[in-house]
């Protein structure tokens, strides 16, 4: 089989949001940098240890990368939506009661 979905797999996106937000983040610099050039992001070792993505842990691929940002954004839609439908559904309950209680 050939094309772009070779090998696919559903990824569980509430576990990868879960590795993402306990993934640290810090401010770094290359050695070649200037003094005043500043990097934010994980390190490679700690996003290879998450994910088990690719197969080198001294790089983060960028495909890699925005993949595990684009599932936890879903992850998070699907869960601010589930809690918005819980809001809808308890307001809707306090306006019977307040009904019932006038």
């Amino acid at each position: 089989m050939t094309g772009d979905r070779i090998q696919r797999a559903a990824p569980n996106g509430p576990e990868i949001l879960e590795k993402l937000a306990s993934l640290p983040i810090s401010e770094w610099s290359y050695v070649w940098d200037g003094p005043t050039v500043r990097h934010l992001g994980p390190m490679a070792q700690d996003f290879f240890a998450a994910f088990g993505l690719d197969d080198d842990d001294t790089r983060i691929n960028l495909l890699d990368a925005n993949g595990v940002t684009m599932i936890s954004i879903q992850a998070l839609y699907r869960r601010l939506a589930a809690l918005e439908a819980e809001v809808a559904d308890l307001r809707r309950q306090a306006l019977k009661v307040k009904g019932l209680a006038s």
